[in-house]
């Protein structure tokens, strides 16, 4: 197979080096730089890195930028008034540029965040990238690693960082995104659980309303997927609970991946996982992007870069 190809942008960053040399040498991916040439030479040679045998892209030396910028103003009409503002955003902005050279195929993903803001990275995911057919809402995944439960079972938790209120049809959107990433990643069938404080009808209100009918639009749109709720966490996750509360569901209390009903209870749930269940949480990862972009936290460490790296080639691999 293929090794992925992932650019790293904020390439000026010690720890964006660090990681991509490491990334570089364990073979998770080949790795790309975007950025001013110098500066990102200049940054490497004050820490031991050679880049004199990495590429690194600039707008000035793409050799197909009045492409890219054609293509990109094409896909942007309604939006972007002229080719000449078109023009103007892509050479002034690097992590517009880079998501445009993953969205053309000269690479498989781009990494970014350790200098940049999150909404800088998410506004260039977009219009970079574009979402992914049939979705219409860009959302973000916890990968969670609990070594209390048997083989260090791995969870899908979201959305904990993108969507502050969604409603039905972005849960049905996080829910269809957040299994097709599980199972990318963990190589594993996803089990849905769409969670509310009530299971099957305990209990009514304007939030399990929605949960019961995310879960039915997502039926309707991916048959196959194999999905339940409204469910709370214990009925969804504990057999012997599933068992008594709702012996019908097809999950069986076996449940991988757990769609929140809003931002406050998933970054709420996947920190106390980490915090008081000792779970190594990794993300937020980017999902709903028709190729993979990936943010990180401004204070991210070398290891979080080169997880997010890893990532970020196992979306590409997988992706369509």
């Amino acid at each position: 197979m293929k090794k992925p190809k992932v650019l790293i942008a904020d390439a000026t960053d010690e720890r964006m080096l660090r990681a991509a040399a490491s990334s570089q040498a364990n073979d998770v991916a080949e790795m790309e730089f975007v950025g001013k040439p110098e500066e990102i030479q200049g940054a490497a040679a004050k820490i031991g890195i050679n880049l004199d045998q990495s590429k690194i892209w600039t707008q000035e030396n793409y050799h197909n930028i009045d492409k890219l910028v054609t293509d990109y103003y094409e896909t942007r009409k309604s939006k972007v008034p002229d080719q000449q503002t078109a023009q103007t955003e892509v050479m002034t902005d690097e992590l517009l540029f880079g998501a445009l050279l993953v969205q053309s195929g000269v690479a498989d993903g781009i990494v970014a965040g350790s200098l940049s803001t999150s909404a800088h990275v998410i506004r260039a995911a977009l219009r970079g990238l574009g979402l992914a057919q049939g979705i219409r809402s860009l959302s973000s995944m916890f990968l969670l690693t609990l070594p209390s439960l048997p083989h260090s079972r791995k969870l899908g938790f979201a959305d904990c960082a993108v969507i502050t209120d969604p409603d039905a049809h972005q849960l049905a959107d996080i829910a269809i995104s957040t299994a097709a990433t599980f199972g990318k990643l963990t190589n594993t069938i996803p089990r849905v659980a769409m969670l509310s404080y009530s299971t099957k009808g305990s209990a009514s209100s304007d939030s399990t309303k929605k949960m019961i009918l995310a879960t039915e639009i997502v039926r309707e749109r991916e048959p196959k997927l194999l999905i339940d709720g409204e469910l709370q966490f214990d009925a969804a996750f504990i057999p012997q609970v599933a068992e008594r509360k709702t012996p019908e569901s097809p999950l069986h209390g076996d449940a991988n991946v757990f769609i929140f009903p809003n931002l406050d209870a998933g970054n709420i749930g996947y920190k106390i996982a980490e915090r008081l269940g000792g779970a190594q949480a990794i993300g937020p990862i980017l999902q709903g992007l028709s190729k993979p972009m990936n943010d990180l936290s401004r204070g991210c460490s070398v290891q979080d870069i080169v997880t997010m790296i890893e990532m970020t080639a196992l979306q590409a691999t997988t992706s369509n």
